[in-house]
């Protein structure tokens, strides 16, 4: 308690240099904590009873072309693993859907989950309001809500327990609401409501025909509850097992099919295996990167407190000479260094949690998904913060006190204590520390350069298709109750009012823009070339467009011809034409004319489709992705949700308030969603956010790491020309110029920037590499970024260290020689 008084009395009496060293670890520790809690936001375990028995099974399938999208399984298939997987208590499914939903006459966009029946049960969710289910309801469909779209949109009343609403058109009657802390199981995106998997055939009839019974349909994604004491390696063998016994049963529908087991954190957002692959990474990345700005806050803030050693010698050799132990001396200063430190946690806590919760807030992920992220105050954020806090102060504390305590008590009261010379050993850590504060901040700012010239690059990248000018809205008649005939009428009059205005190319519908997460697919069997028997038939991504759809997107036709409106009538009755891209046509042809081969889509029993067209490569689901197979079919008459895209002739943005105004006109109730340009879509998680994000964050590094970078050098070089004030009035009383002293007190300075620089290159270029690993548009061998990164950092230290050389060069000679 004494060490602590007397360290309270010290900070205070020395307030600018304690106001320095908080707020340099402020700085370092703000930025750790604002990371961890951003990454403790989306890896938080789930608020459920032993979240830590939760675990995700991911389907894998061999020869799976599509990055690990085929991760779900079927109503069948989720079946044996409720009455065949005994690691698990239970086993639940989750399918996740877009619809709307009508009450009091409104009707809303309405992201709802259908799910297993044990769902609630199996995963421990309890009610806020009313009861969850536990069964099939027929008709009206049972609906238990989302409570933030319970308050959001009912405002928290516990009257909406038996209120009728509509879901997708059908009757439906809201029974329960979930608990506060549930936010579901799609990490980021929080469900409006949940329906069981077969109150989903009521809802929506056609899945009575491809979903239910059919092994071969798989859109459910598994979560399990393992059994007390059962291990994830004990798990994956019985679920080994199990899946081979399917193959042997099911040769037709699961040859091919494996699953792996995950503990439920590690498969988000979701468990598709290129995620499961890049997602640790990008967490290590981001927390090196954050741990590289606390080193550099240490590292300044160690300068600082070895500065103060120095300048404490007479007391520490005063207060040894009165008998206190070497031991005593360094327990004072190792406390006054954890005051200091926690000082910095405090603030460094208060900003973190306040960069996290406003930077989350302002993600733009280039879609209307309900984000939802929890910042509100986390017990492992903080203890992260204050273990970080307590850390950094042992560790800039300890080097130093040891160092004071050191002290020659006979040395430091000769002469009233002071010296010429601080000591070669405790000058070389100083330049040590601040080689590493420059290689530091050098591999920050060319991280962040890399990420920023890579953002420019990207946004120049060839997309396939042209996104200027290009806006869309996606719609779905059947949210209001629009029957087939009404949906059909309403997108051709829709259609026929937007191609008659006067700044309006070409418009026409899709089932989903590029860059969106509306990603349709399915298996394909080619004519000709038959399925092996111990695989699964490869897959596509595929998308149902209108006629007019590659000249409003801009995207040319290679070989044969663009569909018709004629293609799209026959093909509601019969589905029989297709265009593919250039991938496909020489991954599947090779050396042949695509135009005539046929396939079949989803499964085998479908009717043949021939292909009249061969569309130029495009991206179509990520900006960064490798050329990859992709189908346009006809839209269908019974495709309610369309995106409709239009041309413009000028700013496309200006037609968003007409679209909207044409669309309320048309449809009054209709939920209008993901209305944007085509260029505000690609700043989204499917284009350019990944590298916007990654410019942000390590840019805010990058400068910070600079600035401590820079006040290390200034200090260093200051109090390092300070040092040696008499022996520079010795030099200039012999002779020596302004100049000559300016170049010795310069060139120590640049010789450690120089070392640093050196040191900082060769850390850039292993962290260049690893990641061009992960992300493919990041250039490794970037020398102009590189080269003018650290001539930037050159510059500013050469100014840094240029400022205190100068002022040196202006101390009077007398003055000099009676220095000390």
């Amino acid at each position: 308690m004494r060490d602590l008084r007397y360290a309270i009395r010290f900070l205070w009496v020395h307030k600018s240099f304690t106001v320095t060293a908080v707020l340099t670890l402020a700085i370092g520790l703000g930025a750790n904590t604002a990371l961890y809690g951003l990454l403790n936001s989306v890896m938080r375990p789930l608020a459920l009873p032993n979240p830590e028995q939760i675990v995700t099974i991911a389907a894998e399938t061999k020869g799976d072309e599509t990055g690990g999208f085929q991760y779900s399984f079927s109503t069948e298939q989720l079946k044996d693993f409720q009455e065949r997987a005994d690691p698990f208590s239970t086993v639940v499914g989750f399918i996740a859907r877009i619809g709307g939903l009508s009450a009091n006459g409104k009707a809303t966009q309405f992201w709802f989950a259908a799910v297993s029946d044990n769902y609630f049960s199996g995963l421990g969710v309890v009610p806020a309001a009313g009861t969850l289910f536990t069964g099939k309801s027929g008709s009206p469909v049972h609906v238990v809500i989302g409570h933030s779209y319970w308050m959001k949109r009912f405002g928290g009343d516990p009257g909406v327990i038996g209120m009728p609403v509509r879901v997708e058109g059908m009757p439906a009657v809201i029974t329960g609401v979930v608990q506060q802390s549930f936010r579901g199981t799609l990490t980021g995106v929080e469900m409006d409501g949940y329906v069981t998997i077969d109150d989903y055939g009521v809802l929506v009839p056609d899945a009575q025909r491809w979903l239910y019974r059919n092994r071969k349909a798989r859109p459910i994604q598994l979560y399990g509850r393992l059994k007390p004491g059962v291990s994830i390696s004990e798990a994956q063998s019985a679920v080994n097992v199990l899946m081979t016994s399917l193959e042997a049963e099911y040769p037709e529908s699961d040859q091919g099919i494996g699953a792996v087991v995950l503990p439920e954190p590690r498969a988000r957002p979701m468990p598709m295996r290129a995620l499961r692959e890049a997602v640790p990474f990008v967490r290590f990345f981001g927390l090196a990167v954050a741990a590289l700005v606390l080193l550099l806050a240490c590292m300044n803030v160690a300068n600082l407190l070895l500065v103060r050693a120095t300048a404490r010698q007479r007391e520490m050799a005063i207060r040894a000479a009165l008998g206190a132990s070497r031991g005593r001396l360094v327990r004072q200063m190792v406390t006054e260094g954890l005051l200091l430190s926690s000082l910095g946690g405090v603030a460094g806590y208060i900003v973190g949690q306040w960069v996290s919760s406003a930077y989350i807030n302002r993600i733009d992920l280039g879609a209307d998904l309900p984000l939802s992220f929890d910042t509100s105050f986390d017990l492992s954020v903080f203890l992260f913060s204050l273990g970080a806090a307590i850390l950094t102060g042992v560790l800039i504390g300890l080097w130093p006190a040891w160092r004071a305590s050191r002290a020659d008590a006979r040395a430091a009261l000769h002469d009233g204590g002071k010296s010429n010379s601080d000591g070669v050993d405790r000058q070389r850590l100083r330049r040590l520390l601040v080689i590493g504060q420059i290689s530091g901040a050098l591999a920050l700012l060319i991280v962040a350069g890399l990420f920023i010239r890579t953002l420019t690059s990207a946004q120049d990248i060839d997309l396939g298709f042209d996104a200027d000018k290009l806006i869309s809205v996606r719609l779905d008649p059947k949210q209001v109750g629009y029957d087939e005939d009404r949906t059909v009428e309403f997108y051709k009059e829709l259609e026929r009012r937007v191609r008659g205005w006067p700044d309006v190319e070409a418009v026409s519908t899709a089932l989903a823009p590029p860059m969106s997460y509306l990603i349709g697919g399915g298996s394909i069997f080619i004519e000709g070339q038959p399925v092996p028997a111990d695989s699964q038939p490869p897959a596509s991504f595929i998308n149902h467009i209108g006629h007019d759809y590659f000249d409003v997107m801009g995207i040319p036709i290679v070989n044969g011809r663009a569909f018709t409106e004629d293609d799209e009538r026959e093909h509601s009755a019969t589905r029989r034409y297709a265009i593919v891209n250039e991938t496909m046509a020489a991954k599947y042809w090779p050396g042949q004319d695509a135009i005539g081969k046929r396939f079949r889509v989803y499964n085998s029993s479908e009717p043949m489709l021939e292909v009249v067209g061969v569309a130029r490569d495009a991206k179509y689901v990520v900006v960064f992705e490798s050329p990859r197979t992709y189908i346009y079919l006809p839209v269908v008459r019974d495709m309610s949700i369309r995106t409709l895209m239009v041309r413009a002739s000028g700013n496309p943005a200006a037609l968003a308030p007409r679209l909207e105004r044409e669309i309320t006109e048309l449809a009054p109730e209709m939920p209008i969603a993901d209305l944007r340009t085509i260029r505000q879509v690609l700043v989204g998680i499917f284009g350019f956010l990944i590298f916007r994000v990654g410019a942000i964050q390590a840019g805010g590094m990058g400068v910070l790491g600079l600035t401590l970078a820079i006040v290390g050098v200034y200090g260093v070089v200051s109090f390092g020309a300070s040092l040696r004030t008499r022996e520079i009035g010795i030099r200039v009383a012999l002779g020596a110029h302004p100049r000559d002293v300016l170049r010795l007190i310069l060139g120590q300075g640049l010789l450690l920037v120089g070392v640093g620089i050196v040191v900082g290159l060769g850390v850039s270029v292993v962290m260049g590499r690893v990641l061009s690993r992960f992300l493919p548009l990041v250039d490794a061998g970037d020398w102009v970024t590189f080269g003018g990164v650290a001539a930037g950092l050159a510059a500013l230290s050469l100014v840094a260290c240029y400022l205190p050389a100068r002022r040196a060069t202006k101390v009077p000679v007398m003055t000099a020689l009676r220095h000390e």
